[in-house]
């Protein structure tokens, strides 16, 4: 009996998505941690004096956190078909079967060089690669730690397909968790504050 030797297209709709998500995810946690590290700095005499516009800002976020959500599903859906399924796909094509996960952080850094490459070129800031060697070290080694998680869900997700498993589950998980728990955590500190001030 010839065994099949073909693979399943890591091109399909939940794998995509899953890249998506995870990516969503990232950005998500990532802004979490910078506004615990923001709150936790020790407060400036200004900053304890607010203006009243100033003091309506959670509701405005509440209002505009949606519309920022939906844009960073966007840019993040973007940076997926641009950079994480084809570094995803590139590691399953190169390397054994079973090593695929072991790959894609190699893979990851000259596609990530690459990507920050064509960003400064089309920014019109090529100079930036002499002029600014350190923030150009970070844009690369933060792209590059972006790719990897993301690639290794997708990885995930196609495994899951590949084996007749339910192939939405991560994804929806990860899309849905990371859109909706900014949305609930934002609502229950807004909702907190005004029980606060009340008592």
């Amino acid at each position: 009996m010839k065994q099949q030797t073909a693979r399943r297209s890591l091109w399909t709709p939940s794998t995509f998505l899953t890249a998506t998500g995870a990516l969503v995810a990232e950005a998500v946690a990532g802004a979490v941690v910078l506004i615990l590290w923001a709150a936790a700095q020790p407060a400036t005499p200004a900053a304890d004096k607010l203006s009243p516009s100033e003091d309506d800002s959670g509701a405005l976020g509440i209002l505009f956190l949606p519309f920022f959500l939906v844009a960073l599903t966007l840019a993040a859906a973007v940076l997926a078909a641009a950079l994480v399924v084809p570094t995803a796909a590139l590691a399953r094509r190169t390397a054994p079967r079973w090593l695929p996960a072991l790959a894609l952080p190699a893979l990851a850094l000259p596609v990530a060089a690459a990507a920050v490459l064509a960003v400064l070129l089309m920014s019109g800031h090529p100079g930036a690669l002499a002029g600014h060697p350190v923030a150009c070290l970070s844009w690369w080694l933060g792209t590059a730690a972006a790719i990897v998680p993301a690639g290794l869900l997708t990885l995930v997700a196609d495994r899951r397909g590949a084996t007749a498993r339910n192939p939405w589950r991560l994804p929806l998980w990860l899309l849905g968790g990371s859109c909706l728990g900014p949305v609930a955590g934002l609502v229950a500190v807004f909702a907190g504050v005004l029980v606060w001030q009340a008592v």
